[in-house]
């Protein structure tokens, strides 16, 4: 047995890295400021507690073998699929297929959505041979679920070879944009059954003088239009990608079986409301009505022989009060009352009398449900789960059939952007700082407005991003990213607090030659067209109103943007750049 691997070392390890190297970008000045953002991201506000997903075991359906049996599938098709077992999912989608069905599989991972697909194209080109055209186009949103399929396929290949001796009777190919020049004519020449692209360029196939070959050839003789990972076209692309479709459907000389498949897209409600709901959204997409007969669920089913039945208190409470050595075996994890535990509360839930996944849970809040139904400390229901989780880690690491494993696990780090800091223009005791979006703080007449603050990247000093308002003379919030188009803007830009960090007197003269002139008493002056471009005083009080006078209880320097020079070190910058960074 191999040495074990401890996730849960290597997962703190990898954001104690992440964490050190986001801190090395940031550089604040400001005490008060710089504190609260340290504080946060000791906190984890931009990292939190990672989430566990379990994934469960499915429920056995028939063999490849059995279903060619019974003719459902053509008899070659089981030696492509050699040996296996289907779960029951995969036969009820495969039977849709064959019946020349639309359909959907809304399953989550490891449940070999796939091999729906597959096994029903398959099958039909085995029962088909029609010759060269494309009968098969599979759509995939990213290239890396392309190379990956492109791979199983292959080894789907080189199983039939190596059983049957035979060459595979099935032509694939990738067509991805990425291929040379060579490949793009080879596949152009050949026109394989399959082709495994995205959708973008599948919108290219069918706009693009060059590619009339294989727009044409899926026109006269697709039969099968696969859209994986579904859940992702939303939105825009959505349409889009509807409308692409329709645009297929509607100059093919035959009918097209659409088929999509999903991770679970719909998480509220009973089962039937989640397949009418899911059923909806694939009738938009594909343009064909989907009952929801079309759309297959996974069917789980419990990996640990233990009826549904959580374990006794007792039970339980002595396994953790127990030493749990994640070395131990196989049959050992099966009868831990600990396995039955974490099977029924916490890996899997109920829904209309069916098993379903449990949503994801971060490790505390696990640890918490064991504490509660034990009544022990919940130190040690952690430091136990811990090594029960490394000891299923092991048992499945050591399995030979990796198709069958107990509650394999993942764990789901989000990570967010840092963000921007917000702050009231004051630099009092009490002066406003915060890390959550906010225009404003209060409300009526105690109401603060809150602006963005970013800092220069050499002195840590915070520059304030503000808007004049000339007309009511008042500072209003904005947005550091904001495209300022008009290079005569002298009106957006940065309020720096502090009167240390300009001196009109002195600090002139450090500026380029090209920036200032020297009058006839020697006196240094800056040329008519940076002029407003460099430090101006600003007076400004809690509420943004602001003066050129003295009027008001705070003072500072105002510079537009884009900044020429950082005045709190010195440094110059190109004009067509911002010399700031968040």
């Amino acid at each position: 047995m191999q040495e074990s691997i401890d996730i849960f070392n290597i997962h703190k390890k990898i954001m104690d890295d992440y964490k050190h190297f986001v801190s090395s970008f940031i550089n604040i000045k400001d005490k008060k400021i710089r504190e609260i953002v340290e504080n946060k991201i000791n906190q984890g506000k931009f990292w939190p507690e990672p989430l566990i997903q379990f994934n469960p075991s499915f429920e056995q359906g028939e063999s490849a073998q059995s279903l060619c049996d019974k003719g459902i599938l053509h008899p070659d098709t089981a030696k492509i699929f050699k040996d296996y077992d289907l779960f029951k999912h995969q036969v009820e989608a495969i039977k849709q297929g064959c019946n020349g069905l639309d359909f959907v599989v809304t399953s989550g991972t490891g449940s070999g959505k796939s091999l729906t697909f597959l096994g029903t194209i398959f099958d039909y080109l085995l029962k088909n041979k029609t010759g060269a055209g494309i009968k098969a186009v599979i759509v995939y949103p990213m290239n890396a679920l392309i190379n990956s399929q492109f791979k199983g396929i292959k080894e789907y290949r080189d199983s039939y070879k190596n059983t049957t001796g035979k060459d595979f009777p099935i032509t694939f190919a990738k067509y991805t944009g990425q291929e040379d020049e060579e490949e793009r004519k080879s596949i152009k020449s050949e026109l394989p059954d399959i082709i495994l692209t995205n959708y973008m360029m599948l919108e290219l196939i069918l706009t693009r003088s060059k590619e009339d070959i294989i727009r044409n050839s899926i026109f006269e003789n697709l039969k099968y239009l696969v859209f994986d990972e579904l859940h992702t076209y939303r939105g825009r692309q959505g349409s889009d990608v509807a409308i692409l479709i329709r645009r297929i459907k509607a100059q093919a000389t035959h009918d097209i079986s659409c088929i999509g498949t999903s991770a679970t897209m719909v998480s509220e409600g009973t089962i039937s409301e989640q397949k009418r709901k899911v059923a909806e959204v694939a009738s938009k997409m594909f343009g064909a009505m989907f009952s929801e007969e079309q759309i297959i669920n996974e069917s789980l089913a419990r990996c640990f022989d233990c009826d549904g039945n959580s374990p006794d208190n007792e039970a339980l409470t002595k396994a953790l009060r127990s030493e749990i050595d994640p070395e131990n075996s196989e049959e050992k994890l099966i009868k831990s009352p600990l396995s039955a535990w974490l099977e029924n509360r916490i890996a899997l839930d109920e829904n209309s009398g069916m098993l379903v996944r449990h949503k994801p849970m971060q490790f505390s809040q696990i640890a918490y449900k064991l504490a509660e139904d034990t009544g022990l400390d919940k130190s040690l229901c952690e430091s136990q789960l811990k090594k029960f989780l490394r000891w299923i880690s092991n048992v499945n690491e050591n399995l030979k059939d990796k198709r069958y494993t107990y509650l394999p696990y993942k764990v789901h780090q989000l990570i967010s952007q840092t963000g921007t800091v917000y702050v009231s223009l004051d630099n009092d005791d009490d002066r406003i700082i915060s890390l959550d979006p906010a225009s404003h703080k209060g409300r009526g007449d105690n109401r603060i407005p809150l602006f963005p603050a970013v800092f220069s990247r050499i002195s840590g000093h915070e520059f304030i991003c503000v808007d004049k308002d000339l007309n009511n003379e008042v500072l209003r919030p904005r947005e550091f990213r904001e495209i300022l188009d008009d290079e005569e803007n002298i009106t957006s830009g940065y309020v720096i607090t502090g009167l240390d960090v300009w001196n009109p007197e002195t600090d002139i003269e450090q500026l380029p030659d090209a920036w200032v002139q020297v009058d006839r008493s020697g006196n240094y002056k800056p040329q008519k067209r940076y002029k407003d471009r460099l430090p101006q005083k600003i007076y400004f009080d809690q509420k943004g109103n602001f003066s050129s006078r003295n009027e008001y209880k705070y003072e500072g320097w105002f510079m537009p943007a884009k900044l020429l020079f950082d005045p709190t070190c010195g440094a110059q910058y190109d004009q067509e750049k911002f010399g700031v960074k968040p």
